[in-house]
């Protein structure tokens, strides 16, 4: 039987490994220990025997696991171990977690399989009775697939992608108490007489509005924007819900004469054409943009296609199951349709809880956005990030107060609705 004790000989681990080798190795003679790591210092040296011996730093690690009945360690070695579906008896600087299965993998994995807890003093004599029980018996390892998957690049990547655009976001923010975040949907010709809930802006006053924001010298971003590290002095994002085709053909046009940018929030699933959702309402019909022009905005640069779910549903209503669905296959049918990462969601209704949020991260999203809801600074939360909604009958007071970088705070100190 193959025994690999796989980590660095130096500091605790070299201490755990210099226990292990002295007082438990001996025990087991016909037990060949092998041990992947260094330095090999002297008092490593004299432990040399029949049953143990010293490879040094390797660097084919996967090779000496899989020839291994047994791995002893912690952290990345655990994780390989698992991958390879070899038995792990982890043991890390602060813990001993013991021979994973599946009555302790949960509480290793929040320890790094034992080197991140509270000072914990090892129980040697425990360490031998496990390795004794190990070696004497038949043993079977527990199906781990369900643990082993959640450290596949597929899953991992997108996590460590989150901390940096988070990370990236921080900084470019770091001076600025309040973020103006604007909320439109509609782009029309005229000012729409039957509109119940007036989701719109005309063409007219939005082309005044951006050709004011430039002139106080706003900074057109997009979250993908953040997620990609771009600072911006006077950072403005600019969001329109649900990917009307009036989008396409009224508001495109705009930002490539202003040279601006925005976010689009477009659904999932193409079967869906109109505002049905408003529609039952008694909203007027208007027509979502199809997948070509959906790609045609994206390909322009000018704008960040990002997801408000699959179909528009009240996500708070919705089982656990298909609330996970609108977040992942909304994700994944966009990135498909504009060949590009979708970084950023929308709630429909700007309505979510605490599961809405876990699910925007567990999805892969670096932000989420609802509408009057969050905390009033953007790096609070980067899943229930506050908008500002713009009216069609927003005058030029109003429209300078709400993207003036204090508005949040003064609706706040004169306890005034957003």
């Amino acid at each position: 039987m193959n025994i690999s004790i796989i980590g660095r000989l130096t500091g605790p681990k070299g201490d755990i490994a210099y226990q292990i080798l002295s007082k438990i190795a001996p025990q087991f003679p016909a037990v060949k220990f092998n041990i992947a790591g260094g330095p090999v210092t002297s008092r490593f040296e004299e432990l040399a025997s029949d049953n143990i011996e010293f490879y040094g730093f390797v660097d084919n690690v996967p090779e000496v696991i899989k020839e291994s009945d047994l791995v002893i360690g912690a952290g990345r070695v655990a994780v390989e171990a698992l991958q390879l579906n070899t038995p792990i008896l982890a043991i890390g600087e602060k813990q001993y977690m013991g021979i994973l299965d599946k009555s302790n993998i949960k509480k290793a994995q929040i320890s790094n399989f034992g080197d991140c807890a509270l000072d914990e003093s090892h129980d040697f004599k425990q360490i031998s009775k496990d390795l004794k029980n190990f070696i004497q018996s038949d043993y079977q390892q527990d199906n781990l697939s369900e643990v082993v998957d959640q450290y596949s690049p597929e899953v991992i990547l997108p996590k460590i992608n989150q901390v940096y655009s988070h990370a990236l976001t921080d900084v470019a923010f770091s001076k600025q108490k309040e973020a103006a975040v604007v909320m439109y949907h509609r782009v029309v010709n005229e000012p729409l007489t039957d509109s119940k809930f007036n989701v719109y802006i005309t063409k007219d006053k939005l082309d005044w509005q951006l050709g004011n924001l430039k002139k106080r010298g706003f900074d057109f971003i997009t979250f993908k924007d953040l997620a990609n590290g771009v600072k911006a002095k006077k950072p403005i994002i600019l969001t329109f819900d649900d990917g009307y085709e009036d989008n396409y053909l009224n508001l495109l046009p705009l930002l490539k004469k202003h040279q601006a940018k925005a976010v689009i929030y477009c659904l999932g699933d193409c079967t869906v054409q109109s505002n049905t959702w408003d529609e039952k309402l008694g909203e007027p019909c208007a027509h979502l943009m199809s997948d070509n022009q959906i790609k045609e905005c994206h390909d322009s640069g000018l704008v960040e296609i990002a997801s408000h779910g699959l179909k528009h549903q009240h996500l708070p209503g919705l089982i656990d199951k298909e609330a996970r669905e609108e977040f992942e296959l909304s994700k994944s049918n966009l990135e498909s349709l504009i060949n590009d990462k979708v970084v950023s969601f929308a709630y429909p209704y700007g309505d979510y809880g605490d599961r809405e949020e876990a699910l925007a991260y567990e999805s892969g999203y670096d932000f989420a956005i609802g509408t009057v809801n969050g905390p009033l600074k953007l790096t609070d939360n980067y899943y229930a990030i506050r908008r500002i909604q713009i009216f069609p009958n927003e005058g030029k007071l109003g429209f300078w107060k709400k993207t003036s970088g204090f508005y949040l705070r003064l609706c706040k100190l004169k306890s005034k609705d957003f």
